[in-house]
């Protein structure tokens, strides 16, 4: 028996890189409602993840990298919030790249410790 289910999501959460796997906690059974027993008890919409389809999203900044087996990833904190490991190619015409590597007292990626690494960048130039 398995701790974790994978779960069939509609393609607009898929989209938007919402997890597959859920641990078994956070999984209930869906009960419709009986409107004898709860009327007037409507289902609420969906959740709107709060961004457009076409919302552009910025890179306030590189926070950390990784090396995942031989491949350099980046974490990069976006403008709404989120932080995600992004594969080095994707980060390439950054200046947040810039800035980290700066910071990190290199010049090219391929230079970066092979040790997780976080460092402080300042936001501000």
């Amino acid at each position: 028996e398995t701790s974790t289910y994978t779960i069939q999501l509609p393609v607009a959460l898929q989209e938007r890189h919402i997890h597959l796997m859920f641990h078994v906690s956070l999984i209930r059974l869906y009960h419709l409602n009986n409107d004898t027993i709860f009327p007037n008890r409507s289902q609420p919409d969906p959740y709107d993840f709060g961004a457009a389809d076409d919302a552009e999203w910025f890179v306030n900044e590189i926070i950390g990298h990784r090396w995942m087996n031989r491949k350099l990833e980046f974490k990069v904190h976006w403008s709404l919030g989120d932080m995600t490991w992004e594969l080095a190619s994707s980060c390439n015409d950054l200046a947040a790249l810039d800035r980290y590597l700066e910071v990190m007292g290199v010049k090219y990626p391929r230079q970066l410790s092979r040790q997780n690494s976080s460092a402080c960048v300042d936001n501000a130039g």
